[in-house]
């Protein structure tokens, strides 16, 4: 019971966190920021539905005879789309880093 308050309290921490950056980032017009917070907003509140509908879509994939999808067998398929979640996340760290690296540029070389 204990475990599960924590996991609530920290699950609603990061959401707390989360929207705050995306507030600030907001507030300061930092853009790449903006991006970064919303994309990982977006991919958290995914995750909770995401997960399930894969796991009934692979017991449906498991119990039917139909040709599996693109001739992968289930655990290729698995593999496959356990990659999104890094795949979403690298590409909002590479987003931060791009705005990052642009705001670090224009603040030693200004251009008027």
């Amino acid at each position: 019971m204990l475990l599960v308050l924590v996991y609530i309290l920290l699950t609603v921490l990061f959401f707390a966190f989360l929207f705050l950056g995306l507030v600030q980032c907001r507030k300061h017009s930092f853009s790449a920021g903006f991006y970064f917070f919303l994309i990982l907003i977006v991919h958290k509140i995914s995750s909770y539905f995401y997960s399930p509908l894969l796991s009934k879509f692979i017991d449906s994939l498991a119990k039917s005879n139909n040709p599996r999808p693109m001739g992968m067998t289930i655990g290729e398929f698995v593999s496959w789309f356990s990659l999104f979640p890094t795949i979403i996340d690298l590409i909002a760290y590479g987003i931060l880093v791009v705005g990052l690296y642009k705001m670090w540029r224009n603040k030693i070389n200004p251009q008027y």
